[in-house]
């Protein structure tokens, strides 16, 4: 029984290490993936932001993420934008702080070879 126990716990601490928040974002080419070691709150949230083509990780430039939420009876429009900065050779890190919970729509943008790429998502909490 301990040694079931041992099991479990070292299988418990290794997912307890994957990122526990994930969205991929599409473009025809590449995928955009965002990922953060717990699900994103109200609050600062960060996360890092890969793009990838053929599951090769690769390098862009003039990365951006937007949050959005669009105007609700009683709500105004919102708009966050996030601070993205280098994190190694082909990896980016971002930060963004929410008011509140709901549904916000994302807008990944970046730039490969002097052409502008967008990918859309949303995520709520």
């Amino acid at each position: 029984m301990q040694n079931i126990l041992k099991i479990f716990l070292f299988v418990a601490l290794i997912f307890s290490q994957a990122s526990a928040f994930e969205k991929v974002l599409q473009t025809k080419e590449y995928e955009i993936i965002l990922s953060a070691p717990k699900n994103f709150t109200s609050g600062k949230n960060e996360f890092s932001v890969s793009i990838k083509q053929n599951g090769d990780e690769i390098e862009a430039s003039d990365v951006a993420v937007k949050f959005m939420m669009p105007e609700m009876p009683g709500m105004p429009k919102m708009s966050e934008d996030s601070q993205i900065s280098k994190d190694g050779e082909k990896a980016y890190k971002g930060v963004v702080h929410f008011p509140h919970g709901g549904t916000w729509q994302i807008r990944a943008s970046f730039k490969i070879d002097d052409k502008n790429y967008l990918a859309k998502g949303s995520i709520d909490f």
